[in-house]
């Protein structure tokens, strides 16, 4: 624009001097022309300098109207495209905020929601981490129990099968024993062979019989082998006397009396203190009217009486 101002400007002095000079020329060429006409020459040509530089003054007013009207319709066409478009995008952002903000309060019941459940499911936590505390403390002391357990399984395995080789080959020894036993003998649990006579003798023959038979008189040693004679239901010798010294008990075997509790009432007497009775240094078992446990006593050596052996495998 400043450029085309100037050039205007430039062609104005041009014209103006273009003017001058023919208004020199005029005046050299016409001297002889009167001074009035001269004036008028010189007002025409004033008038007409004057005329170019409106014309001048004109044309560019005109085109800087013209270039700000056509900057100002740009400008006002960029203001409004620029409006419409912030326009467009206020709107826009008013719906996305109005769709955010119901999507807020949408989601805010539910994020209250997940925020119970989350502390509900803290509280789950903290109680099944304690319970898994306490079930690994058990579980350690059930791990030592069952140790413990299997130590003692695996000893009482051993023992199970050192007693059952003690089985075998016991059960083993009678049977060998069974099939080579003679004919009267009879067995007991405690793997000892017991023999009851037939017929009557005195103790010191019962015992002879017994030595013959590989056996000696027996040896009452528990309840259990007490009670089993008394199934006999006879008068019959046992292995034990003082005849040694009295009042001394002994076994055949040497053995002191240890079990004194087999006794009937008021025995052993030694006769009684009845000169016809004797000394009564042999024990017999009167299971024949003595029906009780109890029922030893003390009888002279020499009466006649069945006797029982007993040989120990």
């Amino acid at each position: 624009m400043a450029d085309y101002v100037n050039k205007q400007v430039i062609e104005l002095k041009e014209v103006n001097q273009e003017n001058q000079n023919r208004a020199t020329r005029s005046v050299k060429t016409e001297t002889h022309l009167s001074d009035g006409r001269l004036r008028l020459y010189r007002l025409a040509a004033v008038c007409l300098g004057v005329l170019c530089v409106l014309q001048v003054t004109l044309n560019i007013s005109l085109r800087l109207a013209f270039y700000n009207r056509g900057n100002e319709t740009v400008e006002r066409d960029q203001l409004q495209t620029s409006y419409n478009t912030l326009t467009e995008e206020r709107d826009q952002l008013q719906t996305s905020y109005k769709t955010l903000t119901e999507e807020r309060d949408q989601l805010k019941p539910i994020y209250n929601i997940l925020t119970k459940e989350r502390d509900q499911l803290q509280t789950s936590y903290n109680t099944l981490t304690k319970e898994r505390d306490q079930l690994q403390i058990s579980y350690n002391t059930l791990t030592k129990e069952r140790d413990q357990l299997q130590i003692s399984y695996n000893t009482l395995t051993k023992e199970r099968d050192q007693l059952q080789m003690d089985r075998d080959d016991l059960t083993s020894k009678f049977s060998n024993l069974k099939q080579t036993c003679p004919e009267g003998w009879q067995i007991k649990l405690e793997s000892s062979w017991y023999f009851l006579s037939t017929e009557t003798k005195s103790w010191k023959e019962s015992r002879q019989d017994c030595l013959k038979r590989g056996a000696d008189l027996v040896i009452i040693n528990s309840d259990l082998e007490q009670e089993f004679l008394l199934s006999f239901n006879k008068r019959a010798w046992i292995g034990l006397t003082d005849s040694v010294t009295e009042g001394a008990w002994k076994w055949v075997d040497g053995t002191p009396l240890t079990i004194p509790s087999y006794w009937y009432s008021q025995q052993p007497d030694n006769g009684g203190d009845n000169p016809a009775n004797g000394e009564e240094d042999c024990v017999e078992l009167n299971t024949e009217t003595w029906l009780p446990v109890k029922a030893w006593n003390d009888q002279s050596c020499l009466d006649n009486r069945y006797w029982i052996c007993e040989k120990v495998v």
